[in-house]
């Protein structure tokens, strides 16, 4: 497993919020190449530079190649620049080029190797990297990275394959059980004095979280198998009220749409179940289905829509005796955009909206939310091990209930705002072994003041991988 940001940034997760923690059940919007995507090998290139001045400098570069058309210094840099500008294209046809001047150069199949492989041409790419590996003299790393690309193409070929991760830390939260800050709050115009256990109180948890997906390419050109299963589990040092289980599984077909004349655009189509125990009792159970629609728009760019239905089914607790009025229909929606800027950078923007139907008006809601999140790759800076992730999500939301609750303003109902801003930053001992260091801010403003509040999160752990 080679850590990606693409694999941690573009996700859509179902979210239930418990106190100040909050589970995300999630499935990947794209399976994707995540060596591909974490590939740093095509040659010298500037970071952090416009569109505008990449295509200048590549005119530069290509009236250079025209002059010594065998200067492979200026080939490799054209060739970078182009991928940078999303024309893996003409850094292929520029690199196949100089095979004429430099036949069977160690480096120059590797980069081609890595432009066919993000382009999807497996064998090709097979054929590049083989060509590498049998030329003598070859530098041990143009041998490592031919080695991890070849495992990787072999995987790829598989008609199964089952990935995995698992994560145990610690954690720790300011406001664990998402109280108010204040100890005093008004309701129905009259004030009343909150309890210890009730207002804003700081915890730690050590937590398990988890998960296992398989997949399995049919007989049938362009149909594939999809399972997985994920797991979390917490349990707090001083508010066991708040110790919690959690799991879901998913299964159902992807649809490769290229067999219809849709290239780069997969169809899926799950179903889902779900089940969350808070102090040992049954909270929360669930069943629904979900479709995905993906489209790889350009090698740089992508979209992706996602409908998902559920029946939620919710049970009181020993110290929660109101849930079960939840219960009812949920429906979200996700449209959402990334782009490629560099190989070792990319950002994401997503539009989100969620409907819950519940067994009254007071706990039904309508939300609508935005988020934009980025991640960067960059070498170690201690070691010469594999190169850190460090990426950053943020998002607001507006939701507002259906009906007011009588017990806390008869005549208002609840109208909530709601920020959020999560850092990430991933340390790989190995390519499947990470230390995972998550810092994060959540805030909601409510019109009850009851329900305002926000939370401070802190955790650290440890996350191997298959």
């Amino acid at each position: 497993m080679f850590y990606s940001f693409k694999s941690f940034s573009r996700l859509f997760s179902r979210t239930i919020h418990i106190g100040g923690m909050v589970i995300c059940f999630g499935l990947p919007l794209t399976s994707g190449n995540t060596l591909a995507q974490s590939s740093q090998n095509v040659g010298p290139r500037p970071g952090g530079q416009s569109l505008d001045v990449i295509e200048a400098e590549r005119k530069k570069l290509f009236a250079q190649m025209m002059a010594h058309p065998d200067d492979l210094d200026t080939a490799f840099q054209y060739a970078a620049l182009s991928s940078q500008a999303g024309d893996l294209e003409g850094a292929v046809s520029t690199l196949e080029r100089m095979l004429i001047y430099a036949p069977g150069l160690p480096r120059l199949q590797l980069e081609l190797g890595v432009l066919y492989y993000r382009l999807g041409a497996y064998e090709t790419a097979r054929q590049y990297f083989e060509g590498a590996q049998s030329a003598g003299d070859v530098p041990p790393e143009v041998k490592t990275k031919v080695e991890d690309y070849l495992a990787a193409i072999d995987k790829q070929a598989a008609p199964s394959s089952l990935t995995g991760m698992v994560r145990a830390g610690i954690r720790y939260q300011s406001n664990a059980n998402a109280g108010p800050g204040n100890s005093t709050v008004t309701l129905n115009g009259l004030s009343y004095r909150l309890d210890e256990l009730t207002v804003a109180g700081e915890d730690f948890n050590a937590f398990l979280t988890s998960s296992v997906r398989y997949r399995h390419e049919l007989d049938e050109q362009g149909i594939a198998i999809e399972a997985g299963i994920s797991g979390y589990t917490a349990g707090y040092r001083d508010r066991d009220a708040l110790n919690t289980g959690a799991l879901e599984g998913y299964v159902g077909p992807t649809f490769d749409l290229a067999r219809f004349g849709l290239d780069d655009r997969t169809l899926s189509v799950f179903l889902l179940s779900s089940g969350v125990l808070i102090e040992g009792d049954r909270y929360l159970a669930s069943i629904g289905a979900s479709t995905t629609f993906n489209w790889q728009v350009t090698p740089t760019d992508g979209v992706a829509a996602q409908l998902e239905y559920r029946y939620e089914d919710y049970n009181n607790t020993k110290s929660r005796q109101s849930p079960e009025y939840q219960t009812g229909d949920r429906i979200d929606g996700q449209l959402s955009y990334s782009r490629q800027i560099t190989e070792d950078f990319n950002i994401s923007s997503r539009v989100l909206a969620t409907r819950r139907i519940a067994e009254t008006d007071y706990l039904s809601s309508t939300e609508l939310g935005l988020g934009i999140g980025s991640a960067w790759r960059f070498a170690a800076p201690i070691g010469d091990g594999p190169a850190w992730v460090l990426a950053l999500d943020t998002a607001v939301s507006r939701r507002n209930f259906d009906g007011p609750d009588a017990m806390i303003d008869a005549d208002e109902r609840q109208q909530d705002t709601e920020f959020s801003v999560n850092l990430r930053q991933i340390v790989p001992f190995t390519d499947s072994v990470a230390l995972v260091a998550e810092a994060g801010y959540r805030k909601v403003w409510s019109n009850y003041d009851i329900k305002t509040f926000d939370n401070i999160s802190v955790s650290l752990g440890i996350q191997s991988s298959f």
